[in-house]
């Protein structure tokens, strides 16, 4: 029998739905669950009585919200999350799967993941990797740099719009919105609405009066009379998505909005011939399975391919060959979801054109799931310029003579790099991580860790946190009433 939920793709504060003067009904569903997803219908009038609202109330309650009370409410949120019986949990697992086609246990290892990096500790330890005294959010507090007194002050309105290829990355931005005590509108994407509002349900069950300066509602991408009025209530907005997306969006942004953009971006990894050793070979392909694995290779963190340095113990096909074992085990694990026709189509099409090449004799390897379109590894020699790969678990292995090679192919990707693996095992590697710093990598790791970044990563290249804040210096030199010291 076919299972029915009703779910919200919506979060208003408590009491407003009375503004809201119709609401939608959307059916998804699979082969065991329908899922009859509710949402408002959205006008530019309503958004603006919204934004001014979640205003209000934050100025009645957030803004006044000690930095340490709000840190142990996003710390209780992250651990409910965490807790495998938690009912908010449980409905995500079932529903979210069957919107986006996101296996369940891909779903489940991106809430976990979300989760584990976003608890109490991380939370202090980003604050301070950002504004070195994160009691500079609560009042003025002595800074010995200046030898006076300093204060930051967060946005009044955060509008964020939501991509929908990470289940669970919507909280940091309603965290990040906490944290500097601005109040939060967020639009979830249509792929991907379930997530936000059950995570403000959360936040309501433990601190209502901050659930109260957050909302979330979804409207089509390109309505311009309620992004209009959204971004005319706003103080600062940022956008996650494509690059036309992005771009459309920004240009209608007013002037003196601060803006955080993270667009689309490319991964990839390098492997040294030093770290291609037949000792500890299973421990290498399966981090970079998971790095492929995880979100099904959607997330822009995700590697499009590997380089391996050739003259090492294990040689680039050998590596593939290894890594398509592993890719069958992760698949097994943590399997991928569906896709549609045209995405299959992009797979098949790869391996047909790489089937070709083997079949004429050219030095290519070709390595791909038994059944259907699971998972894809092909390797071939450096073609000097960057592929990026059809995603859904299809990942390029190219052998290199020679590490420093690359590093004219990656150049021209600059407004794209992001995140990239790298395990070169000997004295270049300084060097290499110093280059790919300066040809635009903004984060660099260890293969395996490509989709697990910290709160301290500076995002894109910026402090997701210090951008948003507003500093206020008082240097005067002679005693002021009521003003102290405190360090957390």
């Amino acid at each position: 029998m076919m299972e029915v939920i009703e779910a919200a793709g919506y979060y208003l504060p408590q009491g407003f739905e009375e503004h809201v003067k119709a609401f939608t009904t959307e059916v998804y569903q699979d082969r065991e669950i329908a899922v009859h997803l509710k949402a408002p219908s959205v006008s530019g009038a309503m958004v603006e009585v919204l934004a001014d609202h979640l205003k209000k109330e934050r100025e009645k309650y957030l803004a006044h919200q000690p930095i340490e009370r709000i840190i142990d409410v996003l710390d209780e949120a992250s651990r409910r999350w965490l807790d495998k019986s938690y009912p908010y949990r449980e409905l995500a697992l079932k529903t979210i799967p069957v919107i986006t086609g996101f296996s369940r246990e891909v779903v489940e290892a991106s809430i976990d993941a979300e989760m584990e990096s976003s608890l109490r500790e991380d939370i202090w330890r980003a604050l301070r990797s950002e504004i070195k005294n994160p009691l500079y959010l609560d009042d003025f507090q002595y800074s010995p740099e200046l030898d006076g007194y300093c204060r930051a002050f967060g946005p009044k309105l955060i509008v964020s719009f939501f991509s929908e290829n990470i289940p669970g990355l919507p909280h940091l931005l309603f965290m990040r919105s906490a944290l500097v005590k601005a109040a939060c509108l967020g639009k979830v994407a249509a792929g991907e609405p379930i997530f936000a509002p059950l995570y403000l349900r959360t936040i309501e069950e433990i601190d209502p009066g901050m659930a109260n300066c957050m909302a979330v509602l979804y409207w089509r991408g390109g309505e311009q009379e309620i992004e209009e009025a959204a971004f005319n209530q706003a103080d600062a907005a940022i956008l996650f998505g494509g690059v036309e997306a992005c771009n459309s969006l920004t240009k209608r942004i007013p002037r003196g909005i601060r803006v955080l953009v993270h667009g689309h971006k490319l991964g990839f990894g390098v492997i040294g011939r030093k770290r291609l050793r037949h000792q500890g070979l299973e421990d290498l392909v399966a981090a970079v399975a998971y790095d492929c694995s995880m979100f099904d290779q959607q997330a822009c963190l995700a590697p499009h391919g590997y380089y391996l340095e050739e003259g090492g113990e294990v040689s680039p096909q050998e590596f593939a060959q290894a890594l398509s074992t592993a890719m069958a085990g992760m698949n097994e694990k943590m399997p991928r979801g569906r896709i549609s026709p045209a995405e299959a189509a992009a797979i098949n099409q790869l391996r047909g054109k790489y089937e070709f090449k083997e079949l004429r004799g050219d030095d290519v390897l070709l390595v791909v799931s038994p059944h259907g379109t699971d998972w894809t590894v092909v390797y071939e020699r450096d073609p000097g310029i960057f592929r990026p790969s059809p995603l859904n678990r299809a990942l390029w292995i190219w052998g290199v003579d020679d590490i420093f090679r690359i590093l004219p192919a990656i150049k021209p990707l600059f407004p794209f790099l992001q995140n990239a693996a790298v395990a070169i095992g000997d004295e270049r590697e300084k060097e290499f991580i110093r280059r790919l710093g300066e040809l635009g990598v903004t984060r660099i790791t260890s293969p395996g860790k490509m989709l697990l970044p910290s709160m301290m990563w500076h995002h894109d290249g910026i402090s997701p946190l210090a951008s948003l804040l507003r500093w206020c210096d008082v240097e005067k030199k002679d005693e002021i009433g009521g003003m102290e010291t405190r360090e957390r």
